[in-house]
């Protein structure tokens, strides 16, 4: 199963690969549900990790309905980080209608072909699910971030079971948002391959916990 750990500092990195996270998600700003990292956070970000780095574009906090600026912001952000060598690109946005763009999601592939990419947990606002689904196998993205529409991802068990029926092999559905050590196995049991979650305990600090992320590792085998 694979581990992916959210993480906005050095500190959270460290703590993830060394707990045996098998993927970051590379942000910065927690507390706003990340945003693009800057680059100097990221070039030592690089520095540190051993383990494959996907990098979150999304150009401020609050919803997903960008506007044109916004948009060129996050190609730009992507060409700039083409540079360097990372693993993927996690992106997520929807219209007024809270649909999906067949166009941007052509656009977002082409420009980062050769890379992985994760639609993030704008999917879970998206009105016509099965439909959006359908356009991102066909846009060739690789998987979708969520939580079942739901506060978190163990309320939202039975929408995520469903995607996953429905996602078959075509793209990976990993669920996000609220996974931790005492409901991983009902992720785990539900069969899905891969997993997202921030590991923080916030009575600590707003850093990835070592120990979280490395009991969740443990009960992944």
């Amino acid at each position: 199963m694979v581990i992916e750990i959210c993480t906005t500092s050095l500190s959270s990195i460290i703590n993830a690969q060394d707990a045996g996270a098998n993927r970051l998600e590379l942000c910065e700003n927690y507390l706003v549900g990340g945003v693009t990292p800057n680059i100097e956070f990221f070039e030592k970000s690089l520095e540190i990790s051993k383990i494959p780095i996907n990098i979150l574009i999304r150009p401020r906090g609050g919803d997903f309905t960008f506007n044109n600026t916004e948009f060129n912001r996050m190609f730009e952000s992507i060409q700039k980080f083409k540079n360097y060598n990372i693993s993927g690109f996690v992106v997520g946005f929807l219209d007024n209608k809270n649909q999906l763009n067949n166009t941007l999601l052509s656009e977002f592939r082409s420009a980062t072909v050769g890379y992985e990419l994760t639609f993030h947990r704008a999917f879970d606002y998206l009105t016509e699910q099965e439909k959006s689904l359908e356009q991102l196998i066909e846009n060739k993205f690789d998987r979708i971030l969520c939580s079942g529409s739901k506060i978190n991802s163990e309320n939202g068990i039975k929408n995520l079971n469903y995607l996953n029926s429905l996602a078959l092999d075509k793209i990976t559905i990993m669920p996000g948002g609220g996974i931790n050590i005492k409901n991983f196995k009902l992720f785990k049991n539900a069969g899905f391959n891969e997993i997202h979650l921030s590991a923080i305990d916030k009575r600590i600090s707003l850093d990835s916990n070592y120990d979280i992320i490395k009991e969740i590792i443990e009960m992944s085998q």
